[in-house]
């Protein structure tokens, strides 16, 4: 039954608020009874004071006048007592309140100058006795003390206990059926959420909770929620489109392998004939091969970036052999590359991945720069990060295709793409290694003057992005 989250609320809710009547009970129980008590001790000491103005001490001893003696109406809920200076009784005037005793202790403070209240107990109840000195001519000559029962104050407080112990349970029973409703409106748009959530799948991203109107906790939530679906939305579709290319990518080779091995096998042919139906099957294998390497590799990269065998490297040197290893495709087109004096370029990184990163984005260039354009290469560094920027003086991209240009399988012109045996896939894996590096690759281009690509490599490389990860699990797991 407690697996409900809402008879926990009205549980917790009762204990709560039944905890609050409690404190608030005892609190106004005890305020009142103390509130009476202080009432009660001047109403006696008043009452004192007035038997203190008619005792006669004529005779040396405190007595009262026989006025007040003949006034003086015996109960067993009052008594006036006077002492005589050495501290023994004088009068005992309506005695008949049995087993109240004399307290000498009182009697004595008394007799010293100290005023005492003091509460005993007797057959008929409790009784509050007040003693008091008794003083002529600045002297103590004797002490007054006058008892009066608490009957009154105790069958107040019993009428309040009553109240008390009614009215409790039922503002508890009352209380509940508030805490139901307010339950209920708190947990109805969570109900929404949940009935949302169970219609959502991998084929159906679409459904969203919506604003509550409120900018409250669940509100807050509602929006998380919507915005972890639409991320999750964005993703699958992506996954969805990648593996729509994937497909595509790895069939457009395969197709063309069957089909030029369906035509030799059609009849026999001559050894020359094989051989360039083998030729052409071996150009289409390693196609395939170069794709295979390169969703592997990004496959790789998106389970978990390798940051190991971490070295110190010269990006400037690296730059140069990648120019010199590419150099020789750039003459075939006439094409011109040229290298900036470039400084110590150091950054802590994979080699491996670097050159593989220098290779994809030269390529790229190589690729839409037409016979007889140039691209252009420089290096910086400030410090705390290495700049390289590599620029062609192809066709440019327009603006709106910037932000898609690292997308796998994205393709500016993609008939212009798949005729020169690109794949779409290497500005991806260019910006994966970039962002493993902890860096990043951005575009600058104007349509019909060329295109910019820019590497920002951080000097720490991916011993700085490992960092920061730890710190980002360190931040989750404390809270």
């Amino acid at each position: 039954m407690w697996h409900s989250l809402r008879l926990r609320l009205i549980g917790w809710y009762l204990l709560l608020l039944g905890s609050v009547l409690l404190l608030f009970s005892a609190g106004t129980y005890l305020a009142v009874h103390k509130l009476l008590l202080d009432n009660f001790d001047d109403v006696l000491s008043q009452q004192a004071q007035v038997i203190a103005q008619t005792i006669d001490m004529t005779s040396g001893t405190p007595t009262l006048s026989d006025d007040v003696q003949l006034a003086g109406h015996r109960d067993s809920e009052h008594f006036t007592r006077l002492y005589r200076a050495d501290g023994t009784l004088s009068l005992d005037h309506n005695g008949a309140a049995e087993g109240a005793p004399e307290l000498p202790d009182a009697v004595s403070k008394a007799l010293h100058g100290q005023k005492e209240m003091t509460e005993v107990r007797v057959r008929e109840g409790p009784m509050r006795i007040a003693t008091f000195p008794i003083s002529q001519n600045g002297q103590i000559v004797g002490v007054l003390q006058v008892g009066v029962s608490l009957e009154d104050i105790g069958d107040t407080l019993r009428t309040l206990r009553k109240v008390l112990l009614t009215l409790t349970p039922m503002l508890l029973l009352l209380a509940s059926g508030g805490g139901l409703f307010l339950a209920n409106r708190a947990l109805v748009p969570i109900d929404r959420i949940t009935r949302i959530a169970q219609r959502i799948n991998a084929e159906n991203l679409s459904g969203r909770i919506g604003t509550t109107g409120l900018d409250d906790e669940v509100g807050r939530l509602a929006h998380t929620f919507d915005a972890m679906l639409a991320r999750l939305d964005t993703s699958f579709a992506q996954q969805r489109q990648f593996t729509a290319d994937a497909s595509h990518e790895l069939r457009t080779p395969l197709t063309a392998i069957i089909g030029q091995i369906d035509v030799a096998l059609e009849r026999p042919r001559s050894s020359e004939s094989y051989r360039t139906t083998l030729a052409a099957v071996r150009e289409q294998a390693q196609r395939l091969a170069r794709l295979a390497g390169d969703l592997l590799f990004l496959a790789r990269a998106d389970a978990q970036p390798a940051t190991t065998n971490i070295e110190r490297i010269d990006l400037g040197g690296l730059l140069t052999a990648v120019v010199a290893q590419v150099d020789p495709l750039a003459a075939t087109r006439q094409q011109t590359i040229e290298l900036t004096p470039l400084p110590p370029l150091i950054v802590n990184g994979q080699e491996d991945q670097l050159i593989r990163l220098l290779l994809n984005l030269l390529d790229n260039a190589l690729r839409y720069t037409p016979n007889g354009g140039q691209i252009s290469l420089d290096g910086t560094c400030n410090g705390a990060s290495v700049t390289i920027r590599v620029s062609d003086t192809g066709p440019g991209i327009a603006s709106e295709q910037i932000p898609r240009v690292f997308d796998r399988f994205y393709r500016v012109d993609a008939g212009r793409n798949r005729v020169q045996g690109g794949s779409g896939l290497g500005l991806a894996i260019a910006q994966s290694i970039a962002q493993v590096h902890g860096g990043r690759i951005t575009v600058e281009s104007v349509v019909g003057e060329g295109s910019s690509f820019v590497v920002f490599l951080p000097v720490d490389g991916p011993l700085k992005a490992r960092h920061t990860a730890d710190k980002s699990m360190l931040a989750v797991r404390s809270r």
